[in-house]
């Protein structure tokens, strides 16, 4: 069984992301239950709570003090694949986000990471675009099929629920189906990988 984490990127109040991330997570339910091999499980950073960057010893060593460090690699590290939901700040990702990232190194690698964004009319594009070269670096391999959602606010009802279109859904859709496939085919050269690192 192939586990997929879909980590929500914000951590302020009030924020949008946990909406996104249960609506991508109930389609990828859905085509779960069909595809049999794959689970997806909500990371919030929120919970996670992790501090900025507090480690004395570089990511690259490989030796992590903190428990909160330790804690966050077993999460990140049972995973077999990614799916970020971020929303866009000032052309780029969340801080949070960038933070989760930033305290790891091999628990990442060789594995499969797709994107769901918000924002303002670039639909947190932007965002995406500078997690796709972060993505290279720590040899997480990007995939094409991502979710945009561009003004969200429109799409709120009078409740504040969003309410996603048909051709949203056909994006999430084409995102979960990618995801489940890669995270699948790369599972053999991820672990033949590993063990040369």
């Amino acid at each position: 069984m192939n586990t997929v984490k879909i980590i929500i990127g914000s951590t302020r109040p009030q924020r949008f992301g946990p909406q996104i991330a249960s609506w991508v997570k109930g389609i990828a339910d859905e085509a779960a239950t069909a595809n049999g091999n794959t689970r997806f499980e909500l990371v919030d950073l929120a919970e996670v709570n992790l501090p900025l960057f507090d480690e004395a010893i570089p990511p690259m060593m490989n030796q992590p003090a903190n428990e909160h460090t330790k804690k966050w690699a077993g999460i990140v590290a049972e995973a077999d694949g990614y799916i970020f939901v971020t929303p866009e700040y000032n052309h780029s990702t969340s801080a949070a986000l960038k933070n989760a990232i930033d305290y790891l190194i091999y628990e990442w690698a060789h594995k499969p990471v797709a994107f769901a964004s918000y924002g303002s009319q670039a639909g947190g594009t932007r965002a995406v675009e500078h997690l796709r070269a972060i993505a290279g670096e720590l040899k997480l391999y990007d995939l094409r099929d991502q979710v945009m959602i561009s003004n969200y606010w429109a799409q709120l009802d009078e409740k504040g629920q969003f309410v996603p279109t048909p051709e949203q859904g056909d994006a999430v859709k084409a995102m979960v189906e990618a995801i489940m496939f890669w995270t699948e085919a790369m599972k053999a050269p991820r672990q033949k990988l590993a063990s040369q690192q």
